[in-house]
């Protein structure tokens, strides 16, 4: 009789499980899709350096060598 009543409960957290979290919209996949193709546009975005190699970050405006690879100031990609 355990085993019956623990398939019941395992069922009954399964099936609110999908009912909670299964449900994504049309308009949450469109937002989703806008911001990966937002996002892969800027991180392969060419940065072109002068004669020096300094670059400057397009998060706070630091300029920082090319060299180092994140801004020292905010930490972002340069």
């Amino acid at each position: 009789m355990d085993a019956v009543w623990l398939v019941l409960l395992v069922g009954l957290v399964a099936g609110l499980g999908m009912l909670a979290g299964g449900g994504a919209r049309r308009e949450d996949a469109r937002a989703r899709r806008r911001w990966d193709t937002a996002f892969e546009l800027e991180s392969r975005r060419l940065q072109r350096t002068d004669a020096t190699g300094v670059l400057m970050c397009r998060g706070c405006g630091t300029s920082a060598s090319e060299r180092a690879g994140r801004c020292p100031r905010c930490g972002a990609i340069l």
